[in-house]
């Protein structure tokens, strides 16, 4: 899920003889488009993404701002399930979220989805608020995976982020269906 997605896609891509299969739950393989425009790089995105950093790393720890309260409540549409999310948010070390946020915001992917050969299924929703139609926000998944020859991508419908938390029903039909695919064969 997340930044777990692109840990996911980096060890695939990096270790494929490692991994069997892959399931990336809502995240795409640079998110440092979502901040820039169809051409941004991680060198065009690395000043903002240092801005958002310092502004993280330098926040009161343990203090939820309301811009994070915003983020978490459009990340989680379970509108019960947010408090404990804010909890998670106020024990976690802002350096710490900080940087991983600007790795993940530097770190393109694109490049080495070609890699993934391994069954490979994306879940992925329509973020709210999206400055995009739903239809060209899809347009955008599928094209951000373009590079990836096995991917099944599956949009998942009245959800945010997390996907687990807001269609767990659907959620875990989809992790059935990713289990029970057979995985490519070790290359060892």
């Amino acid at each position: 899920h997340s930044m777990g997605g692109t840990i996911g896609m980096m060890l695939t891509a990096r270790h494929p003889d490692q991994v069997g299969k892959l399931m990336v739950v809502d995240m795409i393989p640079f998110m440092g488009v979502m901040f820039g425009d169809a051409n941004a790089t991680p060198e065009s995105i690395a000043p903002m993404a240092a801005q958002i950093r310092g502004a993280m790393a330098g926040a009161p720890q343990g203090i939820v701002s309301p811009q994070t309260r915003q983020v978490i409540n459009n990340m989680v549409r379970t509108e019960a399930a947010r408090p404990r999310i804010i909890e998670h948010a106020r024990g976690s070390d802002n350096r710490v979220s900080a940087n991983a946020y600007y790795e993940l915001l530097t770190t393109d992917l694109r490049p080495e989805l070609p890699r993934i050969t391994q069954p490979f299924t994306v879940l992925y929703v329509v973020p709210p608020n999206a400055p995009v139609t739903p239809e060209q926000y899809a347009g955008y998944v599928t094209a951000s995976y373009a590079n990836a020859p096995n991917a099944r991508i599956v949009r998942i419908e009245e959800s945010y982020h997390f996907i687990m938390i807001d269609q767990p029903e659907l959620f875990a039909a989809e992790v059935a269906r990713f289990l029970s695919e057979p995985t490519k064969a070790s290359a060892h």
